[in-house]
């Protein structure tokens, strides 16, 4: 699908329609403390007028109450109007992100893996963390900001005219010139701001990476490369942003000298008029008081519009994920019939896949009977956890037909196809959490009970007894405050607690060594009791005593059968089990 491109009118259309109106009481409600706040900042100009030519000058002893009084109650009022507005605004602008990133990480959630394999996290994390907040950033204070400020130069303007509108001509004359360069820097600002962001997500991604592979980095001395490339990024980010700056800061000496134009000449016109007499010292001062007040808003306004061209980049990268096109999304099957497992029978037909221009399944046609054990073998890359990839319908896009208990799970929920099956892969996922939630997670509506059950048939309760807090020791980033026997248990627990009819096995053991896989392998076997299972080994020790085994070689099944059959009849399975035993002899 083609990339769409936003412009900042359908950006701000979108925002306005789907997450700005929503909250129209709030805004309402907002802009009159708004007008309210801008009405006493345009009455204290015109305070002036008076406070001069009825104090001063006429000598208004009732006057000099009335206006400090007046000035007191309007600086009150203005305190809480704008205390109000901004207090409105911030929540909905706290509401708009929370609403967004809920949506983008609902999204993420159910996107296909197609969409994982290609994306970056950085990317990711960067569109949920930074674009938010420069969105956040532009409704809670630019929005704001340009709506206040607009109001201020329209009172302020309505006083000015009210003094003397020839005066006022003359002083807003130069003030136009600025519209063309705000515009054009703003434009400038919003685009490198989308190059800031997608550097920052690299730099995420950078950092995200060397972490996690810390043991990596060490072990290979590569720490000296590491940052060197964190470095690279961060000048690179860096560089984005002086230029950002150079852009931005150009707008300052701009409105500076404009505005001291604007100032310079009112004086001087203004002066001529009072020599004339033709206005007021009154009138003067607070046509003056007006300008000086209204300069800072007009200045405002420049930098205003560069805080919400950031915000506007922010939200096409937001949209950019929400916009994800329709066939990357799961949710969508779940409108489908549920898979009902009655026995577990799992059928392949004709199964054919690619990844891209790679053919990496041909023709797999495969009958793995109710609670049989089937394992598969190969050399890397023959297509063995690509099985169990679109077993688990990870991809749609495969050919021929894959069948549970004679029902083709192209026709049928997602989630009732998962909720069937249960996964133990090599690469266990721990939360940073306690042992027990993280065996939780397998089913979360289970008992202490049970919990308690697989982590005792899974050889977690061996290891928990000798913990401090036992079940609610938390177990870390990635579960890496235990051993990888310790991790692996856990799993195994998981998919006890979870219960399904039909186990996946992918590798379960290959990160463990001899020792502790053997230690291990009761708790899988307690696993696969009258289970449907399917088993991805590198050691074929651990599948012997398969029902069935299935030699994979280039994306095709090449030779099944028991143990014995293929050390007789298979070249292939021969070499793999003879390799084997040269190791464990070493």
């Amino acid at each position: 699908m083609e990339k769409i491109k936003y412009s900042s009118n359908n950006t701000i259309k979108r925002l306005v329609k789907n997450y700005l109106l929503p909250h129209k009481l709030k805004i309402i409600f907002a802009l009159i403390m708004m007008i309210i706040s801008a009405g006493a900042t345009g009455l204290h100009a015109w305070l002036v007028r008076p406070a001069l030519d009825d104090v001063l000058i006429k000598g208004n002893k009732d006057m000099l109450i009335l206006i400090p009084l007046a000035i007191i109650i309007t600086t009150l009022i203005k305190g809480i109007a704008t205390y109000s507005h901004s207090f409105q605004m911030s929540k909905v602008a706290h509401s708009v992100i929370a609403k967004l990133q809920s949506q983008m990480f609902e999204k993420l959630m159910f996107l296909n893996i197609k969409f994982f394999r290609d994306a970056k996290s950085g990317n990711i994390i960067s569109r949920l963390i930074n674009d938010t907040y420069f969105l956040r950033m532009a409704i809670v204070k630019a929005v704001t900001g340009v709506i206040k400020d607009v109001l201020v130069i329209v009172f302020l303007l309505g006083n000015m005219f009210y003094q003397s509108w020839t005066l006022t001509l003359f002083a807003f004359f130069a003030f136009p010139l600025a519209i063309w360069p705000i515009r054009k820097i703003g434009n400038s600002i919003r685009k490198i701001t989308l190059t800031i962001q997608n550097e920052i997500a690299i730099f995420s991604n950078v950092l995200g990476e060397s972490i996690r592979g810390i043991r990596q980095v060490k072990a290979y001395n590569k720490e000296g490369f590491e940052k060197n490339k964190a470095i690279k990024t961060i000048n690179k980010i860096k560089d984005y942003f002086i230029r950002s700056a150079f852009i931005s800061n150009r707008l300052s000496p701009l409105m500076e000298f404009i505005g001291s134009l604007a100032i310079a000449m009112s004086i001087y016109v203004g002066g001529v008029f009072v020599l004339n007499e033709t206005m007021t010292t009154g009138q003067f001062m607070s046509f003056l008081v007006s300008l000086l007040l209204a300069y800072q808003p007009v200045k405002a306004l420049g930098n205003l519009n560069i805080s919400i061209q950031e915000g506007l980049a922010g939200a096409e990268r937001i949209f950019d994920l929400l916009d994800t096109p329709p066939n990357n999304i799961e949710n969508l099957n779940e409108k489908k019939p549920k898979l009902n497992i009655k026995n577990g029978k799992i059928e392949f037909r004709n199964v054919s896949f690619s990844y891209g221009d790679e053919k990496v399944l041909k023709n797999i046609n495969l009958i793995i009977p109710p609670g049989k054990k089937v394992a598969l073998v190969g050399l890397s890359g023959s297509g063995k956890s690509t099985i169990i990839s679109i077993l688990l319908h990870f991809f749609d896009n495969y050919n021929g037909s894959i069948l549970i208990d004679d029902q083709d799970i192209k026709d049928c929920s997602l989630s009732s196809i998962r909720e069937g099956i249960a996964l133990v892969t090599q690469e266990t996922m721990l939360f940073n959490d306690t042992i027990e939630n993280n065996i939780k997670y397998g089913n979360l509506n289970a008992f202490s009970e049970e919990i308690n059950i697989a982590a005792k048939l899974s050889g977690v309760e061996d290891f928990v007894k000798n913990l401090p807090n036992k079940m609610n020791t938390i177990v870390g980033e990635s579960g890496l405050k235990l051993s990888g026997g310790q991790r692996q248990r856990i799993a195994i627990a998981r998919a006890i607690l979870k219960n399904s009819p039909i186990l996946l096995l992918d590798e379960a053991t290959s990160a463990l060594d001899n020792l502790t896989e053997n230690k291990i392998q009761g708790s899988i076997k307690d696993l696969m009791m009258n289970k449907t299972s399917l088993i991805i080994a590198h050691r074929l020790s651990t599948i012997e005593e398969s029902d069935l085994i299935c030699v994979l070689d280039k994306g095709s099944i090449i030779e099944t059968g028991s143990h014995k059959e293929l050390l007789e009849k298979s070249k292939l399975y021969s070499q793999l089990h003879i390799k084997e035993k040269l190791e464990n002899e070493n």
